[in-house]
């Protein structure tokens, strides 16, 4: 965590938002929704999922009522939950592949630090995660359950999805310059991580085969904080701290992997 909150000050934070500004207008420009459209793809697919899940596999939140469960208002409001996170994660991996390619004039012509174009990047998806946040705690309130003191726990898990967001474009820009095969496995292998993250179902209800996978999966604790912020749920302070632990070994060696192989960009893109 210290070192993201070092490396993103505010006068690098300044550089990136216009960027950041720049690819937010780009990407709504024209369509009638505008900057809605941030809402209304989570919202649809929490729809189609419920409808799925709640209204044919009659499916409740760990096998029995949740909290705030009344006619399965619970299970579409912790799978919104894992579902904002997930959906940030996804879009900063799955864009991070290409992202020394698509921006080759600053890599090629201008002076620029180019570990800011992450930051670009991660200060786009926060925005959209931001109102997917203020959504969910309108329908936090709607729904009755109230204000929480756990409320004051989203800070630390915002905090920890943009470290790992900020971990993996690193990474994967990086590693993407080099191999262009990874803006097409990247993808495929996030469609598949999300029926191996919490997404659906919390980490205490998973089978023992699949609970070992979520405990290696970096998405469990964000998603698990976020839910134990929200309603209180069961939260494992034993493995957040183990992959504490992780993260800031991990957001080390993405920096000393882009650091190492950012001389060799501008011959590639």
């Amino acid at each position: 965590m210290n070192t993201l909150v070092s490396t993103l000050g505010l006068a690098r934070l300044q550089v990136a938002w216009p960027l950041a500004k720049r690819d937010i207008l780009a990407r709504y420009r024209g369509s009638v929704a505008g900057l809605a459209w941030a809402l209304l793809v989570p919202l649809a697919m929490v729809a189609v999922y419920t409808l799925v899940f709640r209204g044919v596999f009659q499916a409740r939140w760990g096998g029995a009522a949740a909290a705030g469960d009344t006619d399965g208002f619970g299970y579409v409001m912790r799978l919104f939950a894992g579902l904002t996170v997930f959906s940030a994660v996804a879009e900063v991996a799955t864009r991070a592949t290409r992202l020394i390619q698509d921006n080759a004039n600053l890599v090629k012509r201008v002076v620029f630090p180019l570990d800011l174009l992450c930051v670009a990047l991660l200060m786009q998806v926060a925005l959209h995660m931001l109102l997917q946040v203020a959504v969910q705690a309108l329908m936090v309130l709607a729904l009755g359950n109230g204000l929480r003191v756990s409320w004051l726990w989203l800070p630390l898990a915002f905090a920890w999805t943009l470290a790992l967001q900020y971990g993996l474009a690193l990474l994967l820009a990086a590693l993407g310059c080099y191999l262009r095969d990874l803006q097409h496995l990247v993808p495929l292998a996030v469609s598949g991580l999300m029926f191996l993250s919490p997404v659906f179902y919390p980490v205490h209800a998973a089978p023992p085969v699949l609970a070992l996978i979520l405990a290696l999966n970096p998405l469990s604790v964000p998603i698990e904080l976020f839910r134990m912020a929200w309603f209180g749920d069961p939260f494992d302070t034993t493995l957040a701290a183990v992959h504490g632990v992780v993260l800031v070994l991990g957001l080390l060696a993405a920096r000393w992997v882009f650091k190492r192989l950012r001389p060799g960009f501008a011959d590639l893109v």
